[in-house]
Parts: structure tokens; C-alpha cells; sequence
């Protein structure tokens, strides 16, 4: 009797262990199953993103390649940022109101020499001028009737500090004439303090 007992109990036991591995293997199949189609979700997003990204990068290839629509547009930009410079050369050297007085730099020698041109302790200009005639215009009386980044507008009692003298000459082209400058003078020491006292300019009162 105890001992179909014993067997019954184990038979039970291994039945009960039995349904329990069935059930464990359901949800396991039933977890794996779900983790494959949250992962199967996730390389179609992955996939998706990288098609993406690659159609932006071929994009950015055809926009960048030689003749293509950037490269034309930062061409176009250069040479009309050149151009436009040019321009305004250009007409600064055309425009010479005889009605104002200016004054040029011409530099001598193989290098350039830097110029300072101050309003007391405010500096109105300061860089290397190259060898050669300036395209620099310094008016002390009266702006001209077009302005362009190459004129400058300076007090008559305005300061000007040379690099290096000797090398310097300035150009003056008084009030009254066009074209020609009125007076050369040679800069013989590094700084002038009043411009219409030292270099005796004419200007209208």
C-alpha cells in the first residue's frame, strides 16, 4: 500500500513538474516570440534611419560635386564679392569733386608700411599700406559726393604716424583742383600732429 502510495506521489510530482516545463516553455516561446518582433521593429526603424541618412549624404554629394548648384552659387559669390570691390575702386578713382581737398599715400621701397591716421586719441584708420599709390583717400574738407570704402573722412587737425619715414610721401590735392595733387611732401619723421598746421593746407573757411 505505501508503496503505490510513494508511486502515485511521484507519478503526480513528475506530471506537476511535466505541466510546469510546458507552461515555462509556452511563455518562454510566447517571450522570444515578442522580443523577435520588438527586435525585428527595431532593424526596420535602424534600416529606415540609414536609408535616410544615406539619401541625405547622396543629397549633399550632388550639391556639393563640381557644377552643381553650391558650387555655382559660392563661384557666383566670389567673383561678384570681387567684382564689387573693383567697382568700388573704380569709382573712387573716377569720382574727384574739385569742391573737396584730400589727401594721398604713396610708399616707396619693397615693403609695405604701416599708417596710422588718428582723431585725437580715436584711430580712424591703421594697417600696412603696400608699395606704390595708395587707393586710400584721406578728406579733410568735405566727403565726396560718392563715398566708397576707400574714402576716409578726417578732421584737419587729425594725427598721422608713420611706420617708417622717408619711405612715405603724401599727395595733396587741395580744394580747387581735380586730378592733380597741389603739393608732394616727403614724411621725414614718424609723426605729424596736425595735418592742415604741418603740411600747410589750404582749407576754405
Amino acid at each position: 500500500m505505501k508503496r503505490e502510495t510513494i508511486a502515485t506521489f511521484f507519478a503526480s510530482l513528475i506530471v506537476v513538474a511535466i505541466l510546469l516545463f510546458f507552461v515555462l516553455s509556452v511563455f518562454n516561446l510566447l517571450f522570444f516570440r515578442k522580443l523577435e518582433t520588438k527586435i525585428s521593429k527595431l532593424e526596420e526603424q535602424i534600416q529606415s534611419k540609414f536609408e535616410n541618412y544615406e539619401e541625405r549624404l547622396k543629397l549633399m554629394e550632388s550639391l556639393l560635386k563640381p557644377n552643381s548648384i553650391i558650387s555655382r552659387y559660392i563661384t557666383a559669390y566670389e567673383y561678384f564679392e570681387k567684382a564689387n570691390v573693383d567697382f568700388e575702386r573704380i569709382f573712387s578713382e573716377i569720382e574727384d569733386d574739385p569742391t573737396t581737398g584730400y589727401i594721398r599715400v604713396f610708399v616707396i621701397g619693397n615693403d609695405p608700411v604701416w599708417i596710422t591716421v588718428k582723431d585725437g586719441e580715436e584711430i580712424l584708420f591703421s594697417r600696412d599700406v603696400k608699395p606704390g599709390l595708395s587707393p586710400y583717400r584721406f578728406f579733410y574738407y568735405k566727403k565726396p559726393k560718392i563715398s566708397t570704402e576707400y574714402d576716409i573722412a578726417v578732421p584737419r587737425n587729425a594725427t598721422l604716424v608713420v611706420g617708417i619715414p622717408d619711405r612715405v610721401f603724401l599727395l595733396v590735392f587741395g580744394v580747387g583742383t581735380s586730378h592733380h595733387p597741389t603739393k608732394i611732401v616727403q614724411v621725414k619723421q614718424s609723426r605729424i600732429n596736425n595735418i592742415e598746421k604741418d603740411l600747410s593746407l589750404y582749407i576754405p573757411r
